[in-house]
């Protein structure tokens, strides 16, 4: 599995590492509230309501593949402002470091990379979030 980010004038960067454990908690984050439990949707969870993350940000993303003409409709509604997917994935790193709850539920999922992809990605953000840019995230299985 592999993560790009698409931003405004740089194009399509690799996330390092490929960024699988960001895209997991991504997508178990997509699903929060259809009664589905797994570690990653109670992370998401505990983001949301006790640190006041917004997942929106974090669950915007699309196929980097484009098969149809319903896949490019979809892929261009994935564009977002960069800032807003920085802020996002800041309080992830954020509370990654720093809350033990969500420490032991990133552990419980097997997810020990999610730290690190998320911050690599907001490094990533920092000069189109500053420019007031947009950002889209697509993945690749």
């Amino acid at each position: 599995m592999d993560l790009w980010l698409d931003t405004d004038g740089a194009g399509r960067r690799a996330v390092p590492g490929g960024g699988a454990a960001l895209v997991a908690f991504m997508s178990f984050a997509v699903s929060r509230g259809f009664g589905a439990t797994h570690p990653l949707i109670a992370l998401a969870d505990r983001l949301h309501d006790t640190h006041r993350l917004r997942l929106g940000p974090l669950t915007t993303f699309y196929e980097a593949d484009a098969e149809d003409s319903e896949d490019v409709e979809k892929l261009e509604l994935a564009w977002q402002p960069a800032a807003d997917l920085a802020v996002s994935l800041q309080g992830l790193t954020d509370a990654l470091a720093t809350d033990p709850v969500a420490q032991a539920l990133a552990r419980r999922a097997d997810a020990p990379g999610l730290a690190d992809d998320a911050a690599a990605l907001a490094e990533m953000l920092a000069d189109a979030a500053a420019a007031g840019g947009r950002a889209r995230l697509v993945y690749r299985l």
